[in-house]
């Protein structure tokens, strides 16, 4: 216990003998390592647990929730792409590990969560407007996979 002592009192009597720079210097560093420490962790996006919390609720095993949320994401992006459409999205997610009926779900959830602007345009009618290529099959009125019974989810 002594040579602890000793040790810390080395210590204090090196740090007095430093330049006020110095001192300063790591006093802020001590400071900057407290607050970052006690930093309240950043929050996540609305869109993004509603996400998660839909995929849950449809039964979709979707792996890690960060993973799913990037794909998610992905999908707006794939639909604006020229010659984008539902069926080569659906076949993308499908290529991750998803049944084609879950990848169906999955992509439609994800775009109900992640493209508002995609979601006016079929529920006002307007599927030739809305998903490049409409959705399979010409659905009008409903969405692939039942999920018109999914509770928790926007927009339907």
């Amino acid at each position: 216990m002594k040579a602890l002592a000793a040790g810390t009192q080395r210590w204090i009597w090196l740090f007095r003998h430093q330049p006020l720079t110095i001192r300063l210097l790591a006093g802020a560093a001590a400071l900057l390592t407290v607050a970052a420490a006690f930093a309240a962790p950043a929050e996540a996006d609305p869109a993004d647990d509603n996400f998660i919390d839909a995929l849950n609720h449809a039964g979709i095993d979707f792996g890690e929730p960060g993973n799913a949320m990037s794909v998610g994401q992905s999908i707006c992006p794939m639909l604006a792409k020229p010659g984008g459409n539902f069926a080569a999205v659906v076949a993308s997610v499908s290529h991750r590990g998803m049944s084609p009926q879950m990848a169906k779900m999955f992509t439609t959830i994800a775009i109900q969560m992640y493209c508002p602007e995609e979601m006016a345009n079929i529920a006002s009618g307007n599927l030739a407007g809305g998903l490049p290529g409409g959705l399979p099959g010409g659905l009008p009125g409903g969405l692939p996979g039942g999920l018109s019974q999914i509770h928790g989810v926007p927009g339907i």
